[in-house]
Formats: structure tokens, sequence, C-alpha cells
């Protein structure tokens, strides 16, 4: 208790606020070739953008509400049938930065986590013709909206006094906590600038 205590006084003391804003950019893409019975490869891939504002409260803690839009697909071809499921889904953030270094040091650290809310969410099946690709069923489920918890970390690489390059992972669930969720897991890669 006495070292949260601690922490709290540290970050929200004033000689340590910051006020300061940073707007990042980053996407995520991933392609995975699968065994394939059919004259088509079969593959996974998975590709995501985000656009995000944090507000630095304090020299090495920040609250940041970020926008993510992305689509998986899964192709799989068959001898007589292909199929193609999609997966889209789109979500707003807000989560709590901690970085480990300050702002203008060349190599910064951080650690983030909160809450995710998907306002987007649904998956197409679709089944074509092996031969002509011609599409023989085709049904789309829109899936609940729903909050997530979300956690991540990563580094951001100082290029200019106003400009960071920033590569990190994050994780979220695609169900909230109370269905056994399991967690999805993103590399991201971007840039930043504090304004």
């Amino acid at each position: 208790m006495r070292d949260i205590l601690l922490v709290l006084i540290l970050l929200f003391s004033q000689p340590l606020l910051a006020g300061y804003y940073e707007l990042g950019f980053s996407g995520s893409y991933r392609k995975l070739n699968l065994p394939s019975e059919g004259e088509q490869e079969s593959f996974d891939s998975t590709v995501s953008y985000t656009a995000s504002l944090a507000y630095y409260f304090a020299e090495m803690a920040a609250t940041e509400i970020n926008y993510t839009k992305g689509q998986s697909e899964r192709f799989v071809a068959g001898q007589t049938a292909d199929s193609r499921t999609t997966y889209d889904f789109s979500l707003i953030g807000f989560d709590l930065i901690l970085t480990f270094a300050k702002r203008q040091d060349p190599f910064v650290p951080y650690l983030k986590a909160g809450v995710a809310y998907f306002y987007e969410k649904q998956v197409t099946y679709d089944f074509l013709d092996g031969t002509t690709g011609a599409p023989l069923d085709s049904n789309t489920i829109p899936l609940d909206r729903t909050f997530v918890p979300s956690v991540g970390f990563g580094l951001k690489i100082r290029f200019t006094r106003t400009m960071s390059f920033k590569v990190g992972v994050e994780s979220w669930t695609a169900e909230s906590l109370n269905s056994d969720p399991q967690w999805d897991v993103a590399g991201r890669a971007g840039i930043s600038w504090f304004l």
C-alpha cells in the first residue's frame, strides 16, 4: 500500500506535470501460407491500422485514446470448393501509458493497459466454386458489441525532437472476460509526433 501511495504522489505531484500531446499512426500486417489442396494458395492474413492521441499529464505517464480498424481473412482452397472467412472489426481504446524514460531520451520503453470497445465486429463466410471461382453461398454474422481489456508494451526510438518511430505488441480479447476469452495479439509499427 505504501508503494502504491508513493507512485501516486510521484505521478501527480506538481513538478512532474508535463501537459503535452503525442499523435501517432501505426499499422500491422501478417500473412501466413497454409497447406493447400486446390490450385490456389491457402492463407491467413490480417491487416489493421491505428490512430492515437495521448495526453501526458506527467513526464512519464499519459492517457491515450485510439481508434483501430482491421480485417482478418482466411482463404482455404479445396478441390471442389474454396472457402473464405473474413472478420471485420473496429474498436476504440482508452489506455494508461507508463514510460520508462523521459521524452527527450533516444529510447523510450513503455507499458500500456486499458479498455477497448468493439463497436463493429462481423464475420462473413463465403464459399466459392473451386474451378470457376463463382460464389456458391455467403453468410454474414454480426457479433455483439462489447468492452474488453487491452494491454501492450513497446519502444519509441526518437529521430528528432518531436518525431519518433514506434514499435510494440498489443493484446486484447475478442470477448468479455466473463466468457473465458482467448487473447488476440498484434505487433505494430508506426510513427508519432509530440505536439
